[in-house]
């Protein structure tokens, strides 16, 4: 079920209305659905198939935001973005955050950065305010074959952000068997 306006509705996993560890103050956290990564530790699997979750259109999800928006000004919170990865469906992102950035609201995104820099990117990067990029390994060969990929990308997406002045916060899951 692909035929619908990219622009304006996702497929989305799920939604957290009170979250207190993705990004500052309380949070309203949406769970994107679809990853290209495979990573061995993922704890969010179910968030993988591109086609899975619901298709939500950025009404319904602002109507729903907006209910909590007392929240989010009394805590310094505001709306995280994760998944999945977020940035496979960066058009929607972008019409969602230029629509909760006219009422003020802080943005977050959760990412693991491993995509190309595309204009949409670099657009979806301008809206956002915080960057919680979750880098998978440093070595090139040992992110390969924890997620796939190699780390090209995800560094590449750190450096443009510090060029840009975004502020970032750094994840890293550290499994002691693996980061040796």
């Amino acid at each position: 079920m692909n035929n619908f306006d990219k622009n304006t509705m996702a497929h989305i996993h799920s939604i957290e209305t009170f979250g207190t560890v993705d990004g500052p103050g309380i949070r309203f956290i949406v769970f994107m659905q679809g990853c290209h990564l495979k990573c061995k530790y993922c704890h969010n699997r179910d968030t993988w198939d591109i086609n899975g979750g619901n298709i939500i259109s950025i009404d319904t999800l602002v109507k729903q935001i907006d209910k909590y928006k007392n929240y989010f000004f009394s805590s310094n919170g505001g709306v995280t973005i994760s998944g999945g990865e977020p940035l496979l469906q960066t058009k929607f992102l972008i019409n969602l955050f230029t629509k909760l950035k006219s009422n003020g609201i802080h943005l977050a995104i959760d990412t693991s950065g491993l995509v190309s820099l595309t204009d949409d990117i670099k657009r979806l990067i301008e809206l956002t305010d915080l960057f919680l990029l979750d880098i998978k390994h440093i070595d090139p060969n040992k992110c390969k074959e924890l997620v796939g990929f190699s780390n090209e990308h995800e560094l590449e997406f750190a450096r443009y952000l510090s060029k840009v002045n975004k502020k970032i916060w750094i994840r890293q899951v550290i499994i002691p068997r693996i980061y040796r």
